[in-house]
């Protein structure tokens, strides 16, 4: 300052530097560059410590860098900056992915995004739900129906399914995907049925996205031989209407195979 001829004869006295004592002025000052740096729109330092601030303060107040304000209305006023729809829903999204779901919920709802708010809302509650399993059982299986009956009322019957296999109750996760997501979803929904030991809806499932040897399994663990030979000759006859001689031989193979755990039920 004294070079530039920024200093007054009145300023304060301020101390020598010395290496030792102020060695962490270095890093300091690299964090005040990059807090400096890195504004966007408006930059605010609030200092109420005059011994500390006032050096620098005069010296940007010296090269017109900055403009003193008091604390009052009109700098609360001066401060506010209204976001648009989109800003809140792009920060929502960004903390819906890094998994903050409440905070997210917040942006959705300023964003007047009702269904990416339920999203974000359901998310949470099957979060919580998961993170109590072990401690309290009763409200993670609230918090689970909960966001479930959410997921499934904004078209995300996937989700509700996977928060009721979070809750063992792969019944009704079954019962979702065969009803709600269609052909896709078949084996998933067999896959549950299955757990849940509900045979013969699994086997059904399975049978209908042509998952052949885990239709014949689910026969074989609920004693269906008699299903499973009826699935065997309708898949006989589909297949001589589409010939294919690879996937003609593996029907094949599999019908020996569920012919033999027939017999030795029967044995």
């Amino acid at each position: 300052m004294k070079e530039q001829n920024l200093l007054d004869s009145n300023d304060m006295k301020f101390p020598k530097f010395s290496k030792v004592k102020h060695q962490i002025l270095c890093s300091e000052l690299k964090q005040l560059y990059v807090a400096i740096t890195r504004t966007r729109q408006r930059l605010w330092i609030c200092e109420n410590i005059d011994d500390l601030s006032k050096p620098m303060f005069d010296y940007w107040k010296k090269l017109c860098l900055v403009q003193v304000r008091e604390l009052d209305e009109s700098l609360v006023q001066a401060m506010q900056a209204t976001s648009s729809k989109e800003e809140w829903s792009s920060r929502g999204i960004k903390l819906l992915d890094e998994g903050n779901f409440e905070m997210a919920r917040m942006c959705f709802e300023r964003a007047g995004d009702s269904f990416l708010e339920k999203l974000a809302k359901a998310s949470g509650l099957r979060a919580a739900g998961v993170h109590m399993l072990g401690s309290n059982t009763e409200l993670a299986r609230v918090a689970l129906v909960e966001a479930a009956e959410i997921h499934e009322s904004i078209g995300k019957a996937d989700f509700a399914a996977k928060c009721f296999m979070e809750l063992k109750d792969f019944k009704r996760a079954g019962i979702i995907y065969l009803k709600n997501c269609g052909e896709s979803r078949l084996e998933d929904a067999g896959d549950c049925f299955s757990l849940a030991g509900c045979w013969s809806t699994a086997a059904d499932a399975y049978s209908r996205c042509n998952c052949f040897s885990k239709c014949l399994q689910v026969c074989t663990n609920g004693s269906l031989f008699e299903t499973g030979l009826q699935f065997i000759e309708v898949w006989k006859e589909s297949a001589k209407l589409n010939p294919d001689t690879a996937k003609s031989q593996d029907l094949i193979d599999i019908e020996q195979s569920f012919l033999k755990r027939c017999a030795l039920h029967y044995h």
